[in-house]
């Protein structure tokens, strides 16, 4: 289309048959004719991050022997830790479920107590 305009073809009617705006079309002209073809490339929008190595992603070095023998021993030790968390939690359940049977059972018995009494 920008060569289309360059080359003497009219912008709005170029851009019609397109099926663009007009208003883009002309920018993009505008910015073959300043930058060149590199003004047409799609453009990185807002600003550039503070800390340019935060981009670049950090290949992991390989491990040795030592470091490959601690990184099993973590493992196997988080997974103790994640079996006795679900031990934890499954004790605080069981409690949490007998307490509110309890309760239960003890609204159960105050009401029956009252029935009785308006009844007598």
């Amino acid at each position: 289309l920008v060569a289309k305009v360059l080359a003497g073809a009219s912008n709005k009617e170029t851009a019609i048959s397109a099926g663009i705006n007009a208003g883009l079309l002309y920018q993009w002209v505008r910015c073959y004719k300043i930058k060149g073809y590199q003004g047409l490339v799609a453009q990185r929008k807002g600003r550039p991050p503070k800390e340019p190595e935060m981009k670049k992603k950090i290949e992991p070095a390989e491990l040795t022997p030592s470091e490959r023998e601690e990184m099993i021993l973590l493992r196997a030790e988080n997974e103790r830790l994640r079996a006795e968390i679900a031990i934890v939690k499954k004790e605080i359940a069981l409690r949490e479920e007998r307490c509110a049977a309890q309760l239960k059972a003890k609204k159960l018995r105050s009401s029956k107590n009252c029935v009785k009494k308006v009844t007598n």
